[in-house]
């Protein structure tokens, strides 16, 4: 059984731990970096990726990297770094192998915005669609004007519903169906932004059962389109008895969390908006999904149950090499045509504005976040991150797909997340010099 946490107690734990590293950091600062290398490190880079390896070492010799990791970079159309090491389970002593599947957390939200840019490549759906317009039953309590693009960037009201989401609801949409329809936004729709952690898995797969063709689920609909015609081995939610072979996912130690924070002061910052804020909407939508919940002794998704659920905004699984070829496939015109291509590769909502959920502007736009192109002036590069430092990268003006992935769930996550942060710095380094 999962352990259920009080909102009260892990706000008095958030608080404790927010301060441990201001009281403690000057005590174990010099702790922190010991360069050492060692020879868990398998794979290939291409000439004029070398610092990508050399990145990727150093994060396992400095011990930023406790279990797993992998990263795989294709750049036009080829794969050019392939790097794994470390322990998909160190308890049970299994070894990252080069095809060691992980739990993707919210960079699934990458996958699920990819099947709706197919769709709308197809011309079965438009961004700007209201969503009565296929989804009539939606349009209750003032969300009649909501549009495919409100909820693709966050904008559609609904981090949490009314009503508490249950294990059964997952598994038969109808019944979050009928809930999603009940909902009462908390703001009016396209008028803000806000982060929907998982919410945004329910809506997108409501868009996609309801303008499909062959009204199947979006998981579906990625397996039959995607995932199965070019071989990969991505997925949204897995069987019960395959889920031994997805990496076990841990969490920070005490001291990884301190480490971190002294490192990088502003997690202590991100932190505290988070977990130590006075609005409740952060803890509303924790209670909203309680069995989804990750405390420091308790991981939701090694439980095989949980993993079973097929939810576009949290579950997917995949290796890096898998995952990077996947959106490599989207930039040369496999999966979607240039011309969705280039509407997806800027954002829509590019201006400064406080986040209902995050309280920091996000670029975002069509299911995905946005970052300046750090090489191309005037564009940008897309993904999504996930928990614990998971991350796609898309640069479609340089051909370029990353993606990070690791068990050893970290303390930050995007920008915030360091191992990911050098591995990127490395990889425009090494764009740079050839």
């Amino acid at each position: 059984m999962l352990k259920k946490l009080k909102p009260k107690d892990d706000t008095i734990g958030f608080c404790y731990l927010l301060l441990t590293p201001i009281v403690m950091g000057p005590f174990i600062a010099s702790w922190l970096s010991p360069h050492i290398y060692d020879d868990t490190v398998h794979g290939f880079v291409d000439a004029g990726y070398e610092q990508v390896f050399e990145a990727f070492r150093r994060n396992f010799g400095e011990g930023l990297e406790r279990d797993g990791a992998a990263v795989a970079i294709y750049h036009r159309g080829k794969l050019v770094v392939d790097l794994w090491g470390g322990y998909a389970d160190r308890e049970s002593n299994v070894v990252w192998k080069r095809n060691t599947r992980t739990v993707l957390f919210s960079a699934t939200k990458a996958i699920s915005a990819l099947c709706v840019a197919v769709l709308v490549d197809r011309g079965l759906l438009n961004y700007d669609d209201r969503l009565v317009e296929f989804w009539p039953e939606y349009g209750t309590y003032g969300k009649e004007n909501t549009t495919v693009e409100d909820v693709m960037t966050h904008k559609a009201g609904l981090p949490y519903l009314d009503e508490e989401i249950d294990l059964h609801d997952v598994r038969d949409f109808e019944r979050i169906r009928r809930k999603i329809e009940r909902a009462r936004p908390l703001w009016t729709p396209g008028t803000a932004s806000g982060y929907h952690a998982v919410t945004f898995g329910f809506l997108v797969d409501g868009i996609v059962r309801h303008v499909d063709e062959k009204q199947r689920d979006l998981k579906t609909f990625f397996q039959e389109e995607i995932a199965q015609p070019y071989g990969l081995s991505v997925d949204i939610g897995v069987p019960k008895k395959e889920a031994y072979r997805v990496a076990r996912v841990t969490t920070p130690s005490l001291w990884e969390f301190l480490r971190d924070c002294i490192k990088n002061p502003k997690l202590i910052a991100m932190l505290g908006i988070m977990y130590a804020r006075l609005d409740e909407i952060i803890w509303k939508m924790r209670d909203n999904t309680k069995w989804l919940l990750i405390n420091y002794d308790t991981v939701a998704v090694n439980d095989p149950e949980v993993l079973a659920l097929p939810m576009p905004a949290v579950t997917g699984v995949s290796s890096a090499p898998d995952l990077s070829r996947l959106f490599s496939l989207a930039l040369d015109g496999s999966i979607i045509s240039n011309r969705t291509l280039e509407m997806i590769s800027s954002p829509t909502l590019d201006s400064w504005h406080l986040e209902k959920v995050t309280l920091w502007p996000v670029r975002k736009g069509h299911g995905f976040f946005y970052e300046r192109n750090p090489l191309v002036p005037g564009a940008f590069t897309f993904g999504h991150p996930g928990y614990g430092g998971q991350f796609v990268h898309v640069d479609p003006a340089n051909q370029l797909v990353l993606a990070y992935l690791s068990n050893g769930l970290k303390t930050g996550t995007g920008e915030l997340c360091g191992t990911y942060m050098r591995l990127l710095r490395a990889t425009y380094n090494s764009l740079q010099g050839r």
